[in-house]
């Protein structure tokens, strides 16, 4: 197709075109499918991390027909009434591949509520011929009860290496000319969400060349509140204003905010030093935070007295 998307073209087909977080995972990935069926399973990471590529790469790979599948938007489809007519009924159903499994995707599984997490457990026990898998972002907001009936895999930030060979191999793929720091200025402000960079690069490809970069501003409409407040040294508010009015898929965003904004904790070298290592720290802890509100707000309260620090 002419006008395909490129997020869906270059989905991986295979184990050798999926970008591994390591090896272990890979070895996890291999295990199951040399069963022949996947468990009950979380992939859970920062958005753009190939958790969604992956479960429908496994699907293929073990050759699950669309009619043993029932994929579940879990951002709106949230309530337990909104669930369990549609679940009970597809499980009930015949499967038609040969294992007798059946699957139950379930897409920013963190979404749901606490009650219909509560009928997926259930479900689970009940039920012997159906797998759940399951995608979230904030992997502390699923409830214990499921987490104890899952095989958790996480996904950390991509190497930044891998990230750049695969956004160059589609570009290679579509024939598209390009300079290496044209690229790379694409990843410095998109990485590390793999799906958003080459979403992005097909939208700035013309005539079979990409384009430079342009400044792709923040949608984080509060931040420059928060800044204000920073600077007219009002620290604790802008820690408030930001842990409540933060989306957990504007971590990342805020993270790189901070990183282009220095200036914000501190207007001595010294001060942008330690305010770039703590941003440093954060981003390396955020998806192996138990809980990531707190890993952000512990962040802030560092940076907070970074800018406070005026005799460093």
């Amino acid at each position: 197709m002419k006008h395909e998307l490129w997020i869906l073209k270059y989905r991986p087909r295979s184990l050798e075109e999926y970008v591994w977080q390591d090896r272990e995972m890979r070895k996890t990935i291999e295990g199951w499918l040399a069963l022949g069926a996947l468990p009950h399973c979380l992939l859970s990471g920062h958005p753009g991390s190939g958790k969604t590529s992956l479960v429908l790469l496994l699907l293929d790979l073990l050759e699950i027909p669309q009619e043993d599948v029932l994929r579940v938007n879990a951002s709106r489809e949230r309530k337990i009434e909104d669930l369990q007519d549609k679940i009970i009924g597809f499980i009930d159903a015949w499967a038609f591949n040969p294992s007798g499994l059946k699957y139950i995707f379930l897409d920013e599984a963190d979404k749901l509520s606490g009650l219909a997490q509560g009928l997926l457990r259930n479900e689970m026990e009940t039920y012997e011929n159906c797998r759940f898998l399951m995608t979230c972002n904030e992997p502390r907001k699923i409830i214990p009860a499921l987490h104890s009936r899952l095989q958790e895999i996480k996904f950390n930030t991509l190497n930044k290496n891998a990230f750049i060979m695969r956004a160059s191999d589609v570009l290679d793929r579509e024939q598209i000319r390009y300079e290496p720091e044209t690229l790379l200025g694409y990843v410095e402000q998109l990485y590390p969400d793999l799906r958003k960079c080459i979403g992005t690069l097909q939208l700035y490809c013309r005539d079979g060349i990409l384009l430079s970069p342009p400044e792709i501003e923040t949608t984080i409409d509060y931040l420059p509140t928060v800044i204000d407040l920073f600077k007219s040294g009002r620290h604790l508010d802008a820690r408030r204003l930001l842990i409540n009015k933060a989306d957990p898929d504007d971590y990342i965003g805020i993270y790189r905010s901070f990183y282009q904004h220095l200036d914000w904790f501190g207007t001595t070298e010294a001060q942008q030093d330690r305010a770039l290592l703590a941003i440093c720290k954060g981003m390396l802890n955020h998806n192996q935070a138990a809980d990531q509100e707190i890993n952000l707000a512990a962040l802030l309260a560092e940076l907070s007295l970074i800018a406070k620090k005026t005799d460093i």
